[in-house]
């Protein structure tokens, strides 16, 4: 992906849409429940005291001073909006904080289909119940530090507000960031550098939890949404790239590209495996020098035009409205045209060697539906998900 603000934002997007999955909402549930009894108990005690406190006014002042109880009550609880608005967020990160490893451990798990060996998920969560509460202790520390000097530079007109909502996106990321990158033994340091190298996306992602944080009730999944999208910013921008092919993953080769479709993101990657680029990235390749490789394509690779070019709009929103003639290199070898193996049309359907018909035909219906060239897919791409599932199930 493109290291930009919005890609930062669509990650948190992201994750409000993965905490809605089966395997994931026990981890979103039963922190929120446990937040919304603690904050209903508080409440309570503090309507039941105010209530005490006004009896207490009330029997010591004059009569004609019983109006003050309806200027008071507003004022009450507006105050009590106040606290609860910006008190839930920090009680729901302790309370949860033990939880939140796991919701990142399993929707790392839902994105690439690679467990984390890390043992029984209540017995970890037992034994790193003081360890997780130290270090989200340790976070509120360095955000209550750093936001003395940011606190100060408020008083500076438009500039100040500015900054500290920078300040306050910079702090969103490092904070949900922290799960992903711990479950891989990232230390604190580490993890703030990798999200320097990445300051904008990073600072996009911060800033769009920023702003959910700001709507009332719906600031509410404000927590869980943010530790998945953080999850999948660091699956997708952070992670060390690996060639393992997970399920729900497809794979489809053409002489210059590798093209990746993740079934249940829908993203794309992949890399280049020849000419200039070849071993480099497709998400670390700007889009000009991509399009310069079409061109190129164009004139010697009409597979992997096609491919290129539906990555481009998938991924980078750049549709190519004309594109010139394809030619192919007719003394050129073309391993595409040999016959498909089962191998790779289980490669190109991202399925295991054991899975069934009703799996190749999920398969291949996921992803005929973006690769279909009336849906911004290409003839080359479909034909080869018709193919993989033919040999399949044949």
């Amino acid at each position: 992906m493109v290291s930009n603000p919005i890609s930062g934002a669509g990650y948190l997007l992201q994750g409000m849409r993965l905490i809605a999955r089966p395997g994931l909402r026990r981890f979103v549930a039963i922190p929120l429940l446990v937040n919304i009894l603690v904050f209903s108990l508080a409440i309570l005690f503090g309507v039941a005291q105010f209530e005490a406190f006004l009896t207490f006014m009330d029997a010591r002042l004059p009569g004609w001073l019983s109006w003050l109880d309806w200027i008071l009550w507003p004022v009450f609880i507006l105050l009590l909006a106040v606290l609860v608005f910006y008190g839930f967020g920090i009680l729901a990160n302790l309370i949860a904080s033990p939880f939140n490893s796991l919701l990142a451990e399993k929707v790392e798990l839902t994105l690439t289909g690679r467990p984390l060996d890390q043992g029984d998920d209540y017995a970890r969560l037992l034994a790193e119940l003081l360890p997780t509460l130290l270090d989200e202790l340790r976070k509120i520390l360095y955000a209550l530090l750093w936001s003395i000097p940011f606190l100060l530079l408020l008083f500076v007109p438009v500039v100040g507000p500015v900054l500290w909502f920078l300040y306050t996106a910079w702090i969103l990321a490092v904070q949900y960031s922290d799960y992903p990158m711990g479950n891989h033994g990232l230390k604190f340091r580490e993890m703030r550098q990798r999200l320097r190298g990445r300051r904008t996306l990073s600072l996009g992602f911060g800033a769009a939890a920023a702003g959910l944080g700001m709507v009332p009730i719906v600031n509410f999944i404000l927590m869980p949404s943010a530790v998945a999208g953080a999850t999948a910013m660091w699956v997708r921008e952070f992670r060390p790239a690996t060639n393992y092919q997970g399920p729900h993953q497809s794979r489809v080769a053409t002489r210059h590209v590798l093209l990746t479709i993740d079934h249940l993101s829908g993203d794309m990657n992949g890399e280049i495996l020849a000419g200039p680029l070849a071993g480099r990235p497709l998400d670390q390749i700007g889009t000009e020098e991509l399009l310069d490789l079409l061109m190129t394509c164009y004139q010697t690779d009409a597979e992997s035009a096609e491919a290129l070019e539906v990555y481009l709009t998938h991924e980078r929103g750049h549709r190519i409205h004309e594109p010139p003639p394809r030619h192919r290199a007719e003394a050129a070898p073309q391993p595409e045209n040999r016959a498909m193996d089962a191998a790779e049309a289980r490669a190109i359907l991202g399925i295991k060697p054991e899975d069934g018909p009703d799996e190749i035909q999920g398969a291949h219906r996921r992803l005929i539906q973006r690769l279909h060239p009336d849906r911004g897919g290409s003839d080359y791409l479909a034909a080869k998900v018709n193919e993989a599932k033919r040999i399949l199930l044949r």
